[in-house]
């Protein structure tokens, strides 16, 4: 199945890109066919927590908050909508933001 997933890249100014992907996918992998700039120095393996992204819409159609995504973000995603796009695996359309790690 093809579900339709919409990056908002972090730069102001910038106009979203729709991407089709297979469920399954990652929101990381949905970020690279975007040639969105999401942070990474694990490449995807849930190691490093910088491929932070907001999900704007359809986050009932993405996997449940990981172990991965609680180490590195907390347990704030009901406020702060953000997930780690490697560990976010899609299932329906979303939309979503790029952000970076504060310093």
């Amino acid at each position: 199945m093809i579900t339709i997933v919409t990056v908002v890249p972090e730069a102001p100014g910038t106009a979203p890109v729709t991407v089709e992907c297979a469920v399954g996918e990652t929101l990381f992998e949905a970020g690279a066919k975007a040639s969105a700039a999401i942070d990474t120095a694990c490449v995807g393996k849930g190691t490093c927590g910088l491929c932070r992204v907001r999900i704007l819409t359809g986050a009932e159609h993405l996997n449940p908050f990981t172990d991965e995504e609680r180490k590195h973000l907390g347990n704030v995603y009901h406020l702060t909508k953000v997930r780690l796009s490697c560990r976010s695996r899609i299932a329906g359309d979303v939309s979503f933001e790029v952000v970076r790690k504060k310093k």
